[in-house]
Order: structure tokens, then sequence, then C-alpha cells
């Protein structure tokens, strides 16, 4: 990455930070700025997977119902700015370059990481520039995540697979416990799955009246032709919505949608006509997300097994051919990732990425073997997938896709 795309990261470069299981500096910090008491509504969405897709699509309808909007997301793809953003644009150079200015005392008095100074700044945005509705996305977890600062008036919590293990937990059951963390008694959570070991544990750390759940307080269908998705219809007490195509991917898309579609439900009335046009139009860079046609580059933000089983299966079940390329993170589960893509395609590009976190090449191309693979190509870097004459669908990690799109970009300058 440019330097200029790392304003405040290069603030942080070089310092270590160990991830701690306490919200006592960020509270100090956002009590300190005068930002305890945000005058705006917040919306916080947490789970596994699909809790970008799903912010995107709440703060899509929200604008759409000609609301100001603030979105803050986590991870950037490759330009920092992508974090903060304002009626979906991201925030300026130098408006971010004086955010960092000004805060920058308070990054330091109070200790604060990397991720807890993104998301001090976000709240201050969001008030300096007086939004209507902010959309958060939790970081990790849940329960010791700094978005909940944000002081939510209703959350969503997508799903629970396993992922960062590490930090939240070996069991289903820890990890539900943690990403269930969000929730605030006496306002709404919405429940992405009704199954184990989500809705279970949600029973018994929420209060009832406040949980809205799929399957038993909304319900959901749809379908995907080709690369078109589709919300046949989705009824609930609260709002009811039928043929409406969906701007993002996969059968998965349908679940974020109406979560989505429940969640904007608790703050604001929804429009029927409204709502299906910003469904329409819902876009989210990384997610399945088109980068060439001719040949096809498409890329996706699948990063754990749970979210590359998923695209997949959707990609056999529609009989659509696309080669993968693939890395991997040693601090995640990318072996299992690679079974999946073994289902896929009997041929795989394995890349390197440049980040400390990056799987070795060579430990990439190994296991590959093992999984009998009948063509590895270990590529050089993210570049090389330009010069690659089919169908490829490039996953593993949101770090490789930054990568990806910069070059892109650099093409094109």
């Amino acid at each position: 990455m440019m330097v200029e795309d790392q304003i405040l990261y290069e603030l942080y470069k070089g310092k270590d930070y160990h991830i701690e299981p306490t919200l006592e500096r960020i509270e100090k910090a956002v009590e300190y700025v005068g930002l305890k008491k945000p005058s705006y509504v917040s919306l916080l969405v947490g789970g596994t997977n699909g809790k970008g897709s799903t912010c995107a699509f709440a703060e899509r309808i929200l604008r759409e119902h000609g609301y100001k909007t603030g979105w803050f997301v986590s991870p950037h793809l490759y330009d920092e700015k992508e974090r903060w953003r304002l009626n979906r644009q991201k925030i300026e150079k130098e408006r971010l370059k004086e955010y960092v200015k000004e805060l920058k005392d308070v990054f330091e008095r109070f200790n604060l990481t990397y991720f807890e100074a993104c998301t001090l700044i976000a709240l201050k945005f969001f008030e300096d520039e007086k939004v209507d509705f902010a959309v958060f996305e939790v970081g990790m977890g849940g329960r010791w995540d700094a978005t909940r600062t944000c002081r939510p008036s209703a959350c969503a919590v997508t799903n629970v697979q396993r992922d960062h293990v590490k930090w939240l937990g070996k069991s289903p059951e820890e990890r539900a416990y943690e990403k269930l963390g969000i929730y605030v008694p006496g306002r709404p959570i919405v429940i992405g799955s009704p199954k184990e070991p989500l809705y279970p544990k949600a029973l018994e750390l929420c209060d009832l009246k406040d949980l809205i759940v799929a399957g038993m307080d909304f319900f959901a269908y749809g379908k995907v032709e080709g690369m078109q998705t589709y919300l046949e219809n989705f009824s609930s007490d609260f709002f009811s919505i039928s043929s409406a195509k969906l701007g993002l991917w996969g059968k998965w898309q349908i679940d974020n949608a109406s979560v989505a579609i429940a969640l904007v439900s608790q703050v604001i009335k929804l429009n029927e006509d409204k709502t299906r046009k910003a469904l329409e139009e819902t876009r989210w860079e990384g997610r399945m997300e088109i980068l060439r046609k001719n040949p096809l580059l498409v890329i996706d933000g699948a990063h754990n097994p749970d979210g590359v089983k998923k695209v997949v299966h959707q990609l056999i079940k529609h009989g659509i051919k696309l080669t993968p390329v693939f890395t991997g993170l040693k601090d995640k589960e990318w072996r299992e990732s690679m079974t999946f893509l073994r289902k896929l395609s009997e041929k795989i590009y394995l890349v390197p990425i440049n980040h400390h976190r990056g799987e070795e090449l060579s430990e990439l191309v190994q296991h590959a073997q093992r999984l009998d693979f009948r063509e590895i190509v270990p590529l050089s870097s993210a570049r090389d997938v330009f010069g690659l004459k089919e169908d490829v669908l490039v996953l593993g990690s949101l770090y490789l896709l930054g990568e990806v799109k910069k070059c892109l970009e650099e093409k094109r300058e």
C-alpha cells in the first residue's frame, strides 16, 4: 500500500498492540472527547460471516429513504479511507488527516489500539457531520469490541461460525457468547439464524421481547439465476416485500438482506418501493465483485472455511466454472478452506501476500499437493493475476483482495 492510503496506520506502524478483553481505554477516550451521547441513531452488526454485506444493505436502505448516513467498516481492502463513509462516499484524505492530527494526543493519552482509534474517528466524524443514522460493523467478536461505544439503538448478529478461535473460543457456544455481547438490554437484536449455537445462546442472554429471529419473527426465501440473486419474498408482522433483485450475488445474500431489512425496520418505517430499489442498488467491494469480464476476474472476501464452502457450493450448483486464486493467513484455518476449493476445480493458483500474517507460498503448495490438485500454479504476486487467460476467482484473504484492487487502480492510471 502507498503511504498516503494509510494516514492513521502510519501513526501506529511498528507499535506492538495485543488484543485485550477491555473497553476501558476506548470508553474513557469517548467520554474525554465528549462523544458519549451521540446525536444520531446507531445500528451495530456483528457475526462471523455476512456482517459487511448486511451493513451495506442496511446503509443503502436508510439512504434510499432520504436519511444522511454514516458507515464504519473494517478492514479496508487497500485504501484506509474506506473505513469511514458519509452517504457511502469515503472520507476525504485531508479530512482524515485533520482528525488524526486533532485526536493524536487522545490516542496517546489513553493508549488506544489502531482499531480503537479508527472507531473514535468514526464517532467524531459522524457527530460532526450530523448524520441521521450510522451503521457500524463489529471488528471482531462483540463483547469487547470498540464499536459497542456507538450506543446502538438496535443490533444484529448474522451467524456464528468457526473463526478467530484464539480470541473468541474453540466451542460454538463460546463464540456465540462473545458475539452476542453487543446486545443492549431493552433494545432490539436481530438474530440471523434460529439454529444452534446462536439462538439458544440468545435465549439465555437476551430478553425474549428484544429478540427478532430469522425463521420465527421474519421469513425470507429467494433464488440465484446465473449471476443474479433474487429475494422472492420477505414477510413479517412489521414489513413485507416480494420480487426484489439483490445487488450482491450469492444465496447467502438473501439471508444478509433479510437481516438488514429486519434491522432497519426497528428504527424506521420502510417503504416497499424504496426498499426494493435499495436492495437492487446495493454494492459492496470484494463480495463476488467482477473486476474484469473477459476473461472473468472475480474477487470475494471469503476467508474462512464456512465462507469458502458457501461460495463453492453456489458456484457448483449454478454451473459457474472459475479457477481459484488462493492464499491464506497463518492464523486462519486456510487448509480446510482449500479442501472445499478442490471440489470446485482440479487446478489452483497460489499467491503469497505482502503481509506478516501471510502464509508461506511453500506451505500453500505443499498442502495443495496433499489435496491432490491436478495442476498447482504458484504466482509471485497479486500483479500476476491480471496476466491469467482464464476465468478466475480470487479469495482466501481480504489482504489479497486489497493487493489485487490496488494493482487494478495502478493499471488504470
